[in-house]
């Protein structure tokens, strides 16, 4: 997975990367524009933000209302939906890199997960394109700037819900998605917004899925895709002795034909 995250976190971080770059009066609507643009080319889906609020002067910000569209052929119109992403940043951190956010904050975040009537799974078809959205690379006829070395202190999902749609079994489930809270991301170093996002998404995601498997979404998936093989054998076993059976008709036809010629 090289730009791995569920589109929300690594145009977040680009959107940090924006402000960091980009001290203009316009901040919020330059930030905004950022992550609408390269999440979408990120995730090839489409990626909306509600509003931004970057207070670069005081390390604080705010995005509302970011949202990311489902890749074809699920259902559901969104993979994920936000409520409001909080961030504050170390201005003394600005003078050089690493960048230092001091911390995320991710409230209300929602989660569908969808599995459709083919079983695949929107969050891994989403990683897919996220796995071959990587930057163009110089001569490809789009720039492509150099990524920043960032610190995330703290990151922390908070108050989330799961909806997952379950095509194959005809049901749809709630659930709530557990605190996820992370630290110390990037090191002491720092790394590019594509390495964090890689770490954040496996999180994410391992999340997720462990909650739906809770409600033994997995082991109903099984049980049917027996269900389904045992249809099959007993379909092949009724065309083998179908077949067998004609056979056995044909033999004793030529058996007679031959005792008739003998006689």
């Amino acid at each position: 997975m090289k730009k791995i995250i569920f589109g929300f976190i690594v145009v977040l971080i680009l959107a940090v990367g924006a402000g960091i770059y980009y001290t203009v009066s316009n901040l919020d609507a330059i930030v905004k524009a950022a992550i609408e643009q390269y999440g979408s080319q990120t995730t090839k889906t489409a990626v909306r933000v509600e509003k931004v609020q970057i207070k670069l002067t005081e390390g604080d910000g705010a995005i509302h209302g970011l949202t990311v569209a489902n890749p074809d052929d699920f259902s559901q119109k969104q993979a994920f939906s936000l409520g409001e992403i909080g961030l504050g940043i170390d201005l003394q951190s600005l003078k050089e890199e690493p960048f230092i956010i001091n911390h995320i904050t991710v409230r209300a975040p929602q989660v569908f997960v969808e599995i459709n009537k083919d079983k695949k799974t929107n969050l891994n078809e989403l990683m897919k394109n996220l796995e071959t959205g990587k930057s163009a690379k110089p001569g490809s006829g789009q720039s492509a700037a150099r990524e920043p070395r960032l610190i995330i202190k703290r990151l922390t999902f908070e108050q989330g819900r799961i909806a997952a749609k379950v095509t194959p079994l005809s049901k749809d489930y709630d659930l709530k998605l557990p605190s996820i809270n992370m630290a110390n991301l990037g090191g002491s170093q720092g790394t590019t917004p594509t390495e964090l996002t890689r770490e954040i998404l496996k999180r994410l995601t391992d999340a997720a899925l462990a909650e739906i498997k809770k409600k033994g979404i997995d082991d109903e998936l099984d049980k049917l895709k027996a269900r389904a093989q045992e249809k099959i054998d007993a379909e092949k076993a009724k065309l083998k002795d179908n077949v067998d059976s004609k056979i056995e008709v044909e033999k004793r036809k030529a058996e007679e034909k031959l005792k008739n010629l003998l006689r």
